[in-house]
């Protein structure tokens, strides 16, 4: 597990006699300097001595593709590339997905900047200069540049094989690689189903939602902007029942279906975290989960399937979905369906516009379980025979 803050990278090595084969999931950050990624790319490539057996993109934002924006993935010899579904340029409702997140992340970026929202954040700013900035580091994370996802839909050496998955009509398809001997890969997500996709916040008691015990006092005003605001001479004439005009009725479809501002860097931001590939890595009696930044639709539809959860069920090592935050780890995942002792990988980093990330509940929950807990945020503590610190670089897990 690779220390590239706010993002996710993950080499796993596999050994036998016959020598090592490698594969990537993921290479991305929002909130570390190219440098950083600099730094991991070279060592990804000094340790596969340039050749990769498998590359998975999880999901296309922007903290877990931008290491592919590197030319020296030219020269680096892949097998295979497995991408989510909604990546496949031949299927007409990838490609209306994809552009639908992608106008909308256009409209919210707003003006072109170099500077990373997130990277430096300022001593003293205002209540809406910090929500803007948090709206344009959503945008921009959704806006991948085009070097990434080039690499990755034609890139790397050796013109590898590329998968968009799962495949129709699949569910927990087991996978295997070339040269991966006794490797075998579990595709769980993300669901097809429309309607699963859209659901993305876990109902009340299945997430490790965490409710404020103090609320800040403050001005109160109107709980309505004033374009949704009617006065009492207006109102008395019309009657209850004519309150909202058709222009009004229509105006408040619109901005449920399409909204603005922060909800809609929100939705956009889970839209495309709940594509993500969740797939199970099944090697030499061990199983480990990684579901990329899958939401509460895709793993609703996930848990849902028996055949799944008896995949679920086995595993040993959990890479902690987006970062640790309350939408991305069903609390029936860790309390319920996996109950072996467990490991548990957070990629993260203490962002100010998020707070809450990881989620205390969840680390709370795993703890409970007695899980060994790594955190790329707080590598100087981890601990345990099974682990290995490269100070700012990675933590190895040896299982």
């Amino acid at each position: 597990m690779y220390e590239v803050g706010f993002g996710d990278c993950f080499l796993l090595g596999f050994h036998d006699d016959a020598g090592s084969k490698y594969v990537l999931i993921d290479c991305g950050t929002i909130t570390e300097k190219k440098a950083q990624l600099d730094n991991i790319v070279s060592d990804i490539i000094k340790t596969s001595g340039e050749r990769l057996a498998l590359v998975i993109a999880t999901h296309r934002h922007k903290d877990h593709v931008w290491g592919f924006d590197d030319p020296r993935w030219a020269n680096v010899e892949v097998g295979e590339v497995w991408m989510p579904w909604t990546e496949d340029p031949q299927d007409p409702r990838a490609t209306q997905i994809r552009e639908r997140h992608s106008a909308l992340a256009l409209a919210l970026a707003g003006a072109p900047s170099n500077q990373n929202p997130l990277e430096i954040t300022p001593a003293r700013e205002t209540i809406a200069q910090a929500r803007a900035r948090t709206l344009q580091a959503i945008a921009l994370n959704a806006l991948t540049n085009e070097k990434a996802m080039a690499t990755l839909h034609s890139g790397f050496a050796g013109a590898p094989r590329r998968s968009f998955l799962p495949n129709v009509d699949t569910t927990c398809e087991a996978r295997t690689v070339t040269g991966l001997a006794g490797v075998t890969f579990h595709v769980l997500g993300p669901t097809r189903d429309a309607k699963a996709l859209a659901s993305m916040d876990p109902p009340e008691g299945a997430g490790y939602l965490k409710w404020p015990t103090r609320i800040p006092k403050r001005r109160v005003g109107p709980p309505f902007s004033q374009r949704y605001q009617i006065s009492e001479p207006d109102y008395v004439p019309l009657g209850a029942r004519q309150t909202f005009r058709f222009e009004d009725r229509a105006a408040i479809k619109k901005s449920l279906v399409e909204p603005s501002g922060v909800l809609a860097a929100a939705a956009l931001d889970r839209a495309i975290n709940n594509t993500s590939l969740v797939i199970v890595v099944e090697a030499d009696g061990y199983f480990m989960l990684f579901p990329g930044d899958a939401q509460w639709g895709s793993w609703q539809a996930i848990m849902a399937d028996q055949k799944s959860c008896a995949v679920l069920e086995k595993v040993d090592l959990l890479k902690v979905g987006h970062h640790g935050s309350h939408n991305a780890t069903p609390r029936g995942l860790v309390e319920e369906i996996i109950l072996k002792p467990l490991t548990a990988l957070f990629s993260t980093k203490p962002v100010k516009q998020w707070p809450d990330i990881p989620r205390a509940k969840l680390l709370a929950a795993l703890k409970v379980r007695h899980a060994k807990i790594a955190r790329t945020d707080d590598a100087q503590n981890v601990v345990g025979a099974a682990f290995k610190v490269s100070a700012g670089l990675y933590i190895e897990w040896t299982g």
